[in-house]
């Protein structure tokens, strides 16, 4: 292999492995820049092509384990389907990227907006979008830096991120300071916003538990399996009464019953509910219809008092947009009732509190979360990571609520069947945490507004 052409490779598999680390269990943030700075350097669409491709396959390889361990999909054609969603989103993000820089006559200074400007296309459309792998999102594990999510969110973070990497590419003194003030004053002036949205909480504080079942995918599959966990179930609810918990919450799908059957199926569960309240993530089927929907209820005092129904549903996981109906033919595991979105964005409420509840994916979308989350008094995030094991997904998942908890200046607890689950700080810090299939509750006296 020429000298040259082996440069290139190398090049092309460090800016694939440096853009994967940051958003890998290891969280190696710093490496970003290094990565962008490599990438700049080459005008060449291929080579873009590829990068992209590599990035987005080792960071989406999870996607298997859902595929093919618990969807059924044939292991050859499930790592196809992951190689295939790596190449779109390749295709989508630096292709696009690339296209555009190359028409602008490849000034660096135009590049960040480029690049950002993609990354919101993409959390739109199609299909309700793909705001995942998003540059901004490194931020959270930077010190200081990661407070200006606070004033810009993650896009503006990652525009502020790759501004730096221009200004140092443009050798322009004027771009490099105004780069610097700009990364300094809206660190320092988030940070001590941040710390502000602290004070007002005062002494009051309710304790909450939350509930991690450890329940493995492929126990939930089973109807047998699933069946014999429901005392598991009340035995740590409970345990979470006797601890003095107000309220406990469980994760996205918890019980092996719909909500239409908790009042015979789920007797236990109403009972205890007159003790505590219980915030649960459960199915709502109805089979005449063909309709379904993703939901947490609040169970208090013997009846659901309230609900929110999901509303950013997942393509192909939840249902099969147009064109691609065939699909269920072809893969038994998505060929199931479609999942109906909810309308609903007020927070739910227990005993005068307001809870923001999103579920699983919804902690994507800025947006969503945002609305979501006006006049809550604190965030839960109802998830079920068991699809994917201890992989980089499961963590790529919770950083995404960490950076929610930063913008919205709020609590946002983090509910995982398998883990980890945690309680996040405004700061979007980890305050308290189980680990990775560590059955039990986490009790956090959470303060709250007066």
């Amino acid at each position: 292999m020429p000298l040259d052409r082996l440069e290139k490779v190398v090049k092309l598999l460090l800016v694939g492995v440096f853009l994967y680390l940051p958003f890998s269990k290891y969280g190696l943030w710093f490496l970003t820049p290094f990565a962008f700075f490599i990438l700049l350097k080459e005008k060449s669409f291929k080579f873009w092509l590829l990068s992209g491709l590599l990035f987005f396959f080792l960071s989406l390889r999870w996607v298997h384990i859902a595929s093919h361990e618990y969807g059924g999909i044939n292991t050859l054609v499930s790592w196809l389907l992951v190689f295939l969603l790596a190449s779109v989103l390749s295709l989508y993000q630096f292709g696009l990227s690339f296209a555009l820089w190359k028409f602008l006559g490849f000034k660096y200074v135009f590049f960040p907006f480029l690049w950002v400007g993609v990354e919101l296309l993409r959390s739109a459309v199609p299909y309700g979008g793909f705001p995942w792998l998003l540059t901004g999102t490194v931020l959270i594990d930077v010190p200081v830096l990661k407070f200006v999510l606070v004033h810009l969110g993650v896009f503006g973070g990652g525009l502020l991120l790759l501004l730096g990497v221009a200004a140092f590419l443009e050798k322009g003194l004027k771009l490099q300071v105004f780069t610097l003030l700009l990364a300094l004053i809206f660190s320092y002036t988030g940070m001590w916003k941040s710390h502000a949205s602290l004070s007002p909480f005062g002494d009051k504080r309710v304790e909450v538990a939350i509930l991690q079942p450890a329940i493995p995918q492929n126990v939930k599959l089973s109807e047998e399996g699933f069946r014999k966990t429901l005392p598991m179930y009340i035995s740590l609810i409970e345990e979470a009464i006797e601890k003095g918990a107000k309220a406990v919450i469980l994760p996205e799908s918890a019980f092996y019953f719909f909500i239409s059957e908790l009042e015979y199926e789920g007797k236990a569960i109403l009972e205890l509910s007159k003790k505590i309240t219980i915030i649960v993530g459960m199915v709502d089927v109805d089979f005449k219809k063909r309709i379904a929907y993703n939901s947490v209820v609040v169970i208090d005092r013997g009846a659901i008092k309230d609900r929110y129904d999901k509303i950013k549903l997942l393509p192909f996981g939840e249902y099969i947009p147009t064109p691609f109906g065939f699909a269920k033919e072809l893969f038994s595991a998505i060929a199931g009732i479609d999942y109906i979105p909810g309308i609903k964005t007020e927070p739910l409420n227990i005993n005068g509190l307001s809870i923001a509840t999103p579920i699983c994916f919804e902690v994507a979308y800025p947006g969503l979360v945002k609305k979501l989350s006006d006049g809550a008094d604190f965030v839960a995030v109802l998830t079920n990571d068991a699809w994917f094991k201890d992989s980089d997904g499961t963590y790529q998942h919770m950083k995404l609520a960490q950076v929610r908890a930063i913008e919205n200046s709020k609590y946002f607890l983090w509910v995982n069947n398998t883990g980890p689950s945690a309680v996040i700080s405004p700061l979007g810090n980890i305050e308290a945490s189980l680990g990775y299939m560590e059955r039990g509750i986490l009790l956090y006296s959470l303060p709250v507004k007066p």
